[in-house]
C-alpha cells in the first residue's frame, strides 16, 4: 500500500468510526429527551412519572425482542412516599420567590399555608444560639418562623427542644449557601420546614406560603428487567441502573434527574441493543430499579426476591451519573471487587479509553450495594466530570455533555466479553 493508499484509508477508518460514535449519542439523546422530558415529571411520585419511565423501558425490551424472567418484564412492589403536588406559592417580603431556586419544600414536610414572620438565627454563633434557646423556652407565637441560617445540622437540636418544652411552631426555616438540594422522603416530618438560599432571606421580616402536600401510604412502583441469552446460560453478567429520581415540587420545579440517572438507563439501553445484535459470551441481563433515591427500595426487594438465583450472577456492575467522563470513571467497591476492577484498568490501558479507571472502597450509595450486602461481586461504575449538577433542577438532558460516553460503553463491552 503507497503512501497516498494509506492516508486515504486512514480517513476512511476515522469517517466511518465517527459516523457510528455520532449514531451512538444520537440514540443516547433520544433517550435522554424522552426519560427527562416534561411528560415524565421528573421520573418519581408526581402525574405517576416513574411508572411512566417504567413504561418507557419496558416499550425497549420489546422492541429489542428481549427475553424475560418469567411472563413480565416488570416486578412491582409498593412504600410510602410523601409528595407536593399541588401549586406551590411563597413570597419573602411581598417578592415571589423560584420553585427550586430560591427555595425548596423539604420533602418529608407537611403541607403549610399562612404568613409568618420571621425570627432570624445564625447557630453557629454563640452568643446567637444562646438566644435562640431562651426563645424557644420563653415560647413563640404561632405567627412566627424561625430561621437557622446555615444550620441544618441545628434542625434537629430545635426541633427536640420544642417537643421536650412542649412548644409547637408551624414552620421552620433553614438555609443554604451554595445551592438546592433536594430528594425524596418516605415519612412525614414533625414540622413543615422550607429550604432558602441565604442570599434571598437574609434579614426579611415576612414569609407567606402556601404548599400543601399529599402523603400517599403505598405508591406502587416496578423494576424492570430483560436478558439476552449468551453461549455460556450457566453465567450471567447483570448491567442495572436506577431510572427513577426526585419529580416534581409543586407545578413549577421539575427535577429532571439527566445525569442523575436517565444517562446510565441511557447506557443499558444502548448495550441492551448492543448485546441483542453480538451475542454474548454468557447471559447478560439488563435490571432496571426504582425507589432508589428513596432508599435502595427496588434494589433492596429485587435482592430478597431475585428473578433468577443470585448464584448465577458472575458480577453486577451498576451505572449511575454518566453524563460527563471527561476525567474518566470511578469503580466504588473495587478494593472489595479487586479482580473485575484490575480487568476494567487493564482493558483501559489497551486501549486507552479514558484519562483514568479510579478505585474506591465500598459505599452504600447506589443499588450496587444491596447485592454486595448478599454475597454478590458488584461494583458501581460513575463518572468524574461536569458541572456538578445534582438533585437539583438545573440537572437536566441539554447540561449534559457526554464526553465520552461511547469510550465508557466500549470498556464495558470489552470487559462483558473477558470478566
Amino acid at each position: 500500500m503507497n503512501k497516498k493508499h494509506f492516508i486515504v484509508c486512514s480517513i476512511l477508518v476515522h469517517l466511518i468510526s465517527f459516523s457510528a460514535n455520532s449514531q451512538i449519542i444520537q440514540e443516547i439523546k433520544q433517550h435522554l429527551s424522552i426519560l427527562c422530558s416534561d411528560s415524565l415529571a421528573g421520573r418519581g411520585y408526581v402525574d405517576d412519572g416513574v411508572n411512566k419511565a417504567a413504561n418507557y423501558i419496558q416499550l425497549q425490551f420489546e422492541k429489542l425482542r428481549m427475553r424475560k424472567y418469567g411472563k413480565s418484564y416488570t416486578q412491582s412492589y409498593a412504600f410510602p412516599v410523601n409528595t407536593h403536588p399541588f401549586p406551590i406559592r411563597c413570597k419573602i417580603d411581598n417578592q415571589e420567590m423560584r420553585a427550586g431556586i430560591d427555595y425548596l419544600v423539604e420533602a418529608g414536610s407537611p403541607g403549610i399555608q399562612g404568613t409568618y414572620r420571621l425570627l432570624h438565627f445564625n447557630p453557629d454563633d454563640s452568643l446567637d444560639r444562646i438566644l435562640m434557646f431562651k426563645k424557644l423556652v420563653q415560647g413563640i407565637e404561632s405567627d412566627y418562623a424561625i430561621v437557622l441560617h446555615k444550620g441544618a445540622k441545628f434542625k434537629k437540636i430545635v426541633l427536640d427542644t420544642l417537643k421536650s418544652m412542649n412548644q409547637k411552631i408551624k414552620l421552620l426555616v433553614v438555609t443554604e449557601e451554595k445551592k438546592m438540594t433536594h430528594t425524596v422522603a418516605t415519612e412525614l416530618e414533625p414540622l413543615a420546614t422550607v429550604i432558602f438560599m441565604d442570599s434571598v432571606i437574609q434579614n426579611k421580616e415576612m414569609l407567606n406560603i402556601q404548599a400543601p402536600n399529599h402523603f400517599i401510604k403505598s405508591f406502587e412502583c416496578k423494576n424492570v428487567a430483560a436478558y439476552v441469552k449468551g453461549k455460556n446460560t450457566n453465567e450471567t453478567i447483570v448491567f442495572t441502573a436506577h431510572y427513577d429520581h426526585l419529580g416534581k415540587m409543586g407545578n413549577e420545579a421539575i427535577f429532571k434527574g439527566g445525569s442523575d440517572n436517565a444517562s446510565g438507563v441511557s447506557m443499558l439501553l444502548y448495550l441492551a441493543r448492543y448485546f441483542t445484535e453480538h451475542k454474548p459470551r454468557c447471559n447478560v441481563a439488563f435490571i432496571l430499579f426504582s425507589g432508589e433515591e428513596a432508599g435502595l427500595i427496588g434494589s433492596s426487594f429485587y435482592t430478597q426476591n431475585p428473578m433468577f438465583p443470585l448464584r448465577q450472577i458472575k458480577c453486577v456492575v451498576n451505572i449511575d451519573i454518566m453524563g460527563n467522563a471527561e476525567k474518566g470513571i470511578t469503580v466504588v467497591n473495587g478494593e472489595s471487587c479487586r479482580k473485575e476492577f484490575d480487568l476494567l484498568q487493564t482493558i483501559n490501558k489497551e486501549k486507552n479509553y479514558l484519562p483514568e479507571v479510579k478505585i474506591r472502597g465500598q459505599a452504600a450509595n447506589s443499588d450496587h450495594y444491596l447485592f454486595s450486602e448478599s454475597g454478590v461481586p458488584a461494583i458501581f461504575i460513575y463518572s468524574n466530570g461536569g458541572q456538578g449538577y445534582y438533585h437539583d433542577v438545573f440537572d437536566t438532558a441539554e447540561n449534559l455533555m457526554l464526553t465520552r460516553f461511547e469510550e465508557v460503553a466500549a470498556l464495558l463491552i470489552d470487559f462483558a466479553s473477558k470478566v
